[in-house]
């Protein structure tokens, strides 16, 4: 049984007006799939020639087959992985914190971004559950400052306080440069970019079909 469960987060575009879209990838394993996903990408970094970090946007195309592979194999063997997306098209997005308009709060991309990751996360465990009592939550470094980072610790320890989210034990921000799981999930976010935004035509496989995505439209 798992001792506890790790949920990576990881964005393409930016929460303010810098590009049309904003996305939010997350991947969810525990202690027992991590060591089998460790494996993996330890052969993809030897048999793929990949020796930097795994950026989305840098990744060539076989190598993009080959992290398939990966998440395929870790799906099949591991136990428990789960890769959930969300993602907004701003042009058609109508809720808050984006534009200005009569009933919803000024532009905010602070508020944006972390009301986006609420709508991941609970879009996330409405289709999965945590696995174990001890579920640690790790973002790829988004707020430089101490004090948007305290703020964003406090949002998510108030929905699980109300039940609307998992009691998290510890809310961490790396760099993902060290961190190859997160490196995994850049590549997720980068997938839906691709997708639905700058690359439709594009063969994805059936990368879609190991991915829950939905857009946000309000």
């Amino acid at each position: 049984m798992a001792k506890r469960d790790f949920i990576f987060i990881d964005e393409a575009g930016d929460p303010g007006e810098e590009t049309p879209y904003f996305i939010q990838g997350l991947l969810h394993i525990t202690d027992e799939s991590l060591k089998k996903i460790n494996v993996h990408l330890g052969a993809f970094r030897y048999f793929g020639n990949a020796d930097k970090e795994l950026k989305s946007t840098k990744l060539n195309g076989l190598q993009k087959q080959k992290l398939l592979a990966v998440l395929k194999c870790a799906v099949v063997e591991s136990g428990f992985v789960a890769a959930t997306s969300v993602f907004v098209s701003k042009e058609n997005y109508v809720g808050r914190y984006i534009k200005e308009a009569p009933g919803l709060p000024p532009k905010d991309a602070t508020r944006f971004r972390h009301f986006m990751i609420r709508r991941l996360l609970e879009f996330h465990f409405k289709n999965n559950k945590v696995q174990s009592d001890t579920v640690e939550i790790i973002f790829d470094r988004i707020h430089p400052g101490e004090e948007k980072e305290r703020y964003l610790k406090n949002y998510l320890r108030k929905l699980g306080a109300l039940s609307l989210l998992p009691n998290f034990l510890h809310i961490i921000q790396v760099d993902s440069r060290y961190v190859e799981l997160l490196q995994l999930t850049d590549w997720i976010a980068g997938a839906v970019k691709e997708k639905y935004f700058t690359h439709p035509e594009r063969d994805f496989n059936d990368f879609f079909d190991y991915v829950k995505v939905k857009q946000i439209y309000d």
